[in-house]
């Protein structure tokens, strides 16, 4: 039989440094894959037939009170609304995705809609959540 051989240990054991590094990465991912550019919460209308985006558009939201936020940047007055949305969107043909509170009033989201058609936007579409 050997005896055991006390000395300094030479070895590390890597398992637990693997085993936290892959909780950190599925973290990670699941907080990344959550995190929108949205200031307020919103409850979204829900839809049983909604299309998939097929670029990245800019994001408009509206909460119940009718605060605007144009992709995560809170709008302190709706002055602003042009100038962050031209800051937004930089030469780029503009499409716009608005995201609005189902309590939103109606008159709200209508005048939202005129600003972007004066912007020349083309593409707007609306927010919902699938059925």
């Amino acid at each position: 039989m050997k005896g055991n051989i006390h000395g300094p240990i030479t070895e590390i054991n890597m398992t637990p440094f693997v085993d936290i590094v892959l909780v950190i990465l599925i973290v990670f991912l699941l907080t990344a894959t959550v995190m929108l550019p949205r200031i307020f919460g919103i409850a979204l209308p829900k839809a049983s037939q909604a299309d998939k985006l097929e670029s990245v558009p800019i994001i408009i939201s509206i909460d119940r009170e009718g605060h605007i936020a144009v992709n995560g940047v809170k709008l302190a007055q709706d002055a602003d609304f042009e100038k962050v949305f031209a800051d937004q969107h930089q030469g780029k043909e503009p499409q716009a995705i608005i995201a609005a509170d189902s309590d939103t009033r109606h008159g709200r989201l209508i005048e939202v809609i005129d600003r972007l058609r004066g912007l020349k936007v083309q593409r707007i579409g609306i927010e919902v959540d699938q059925k």
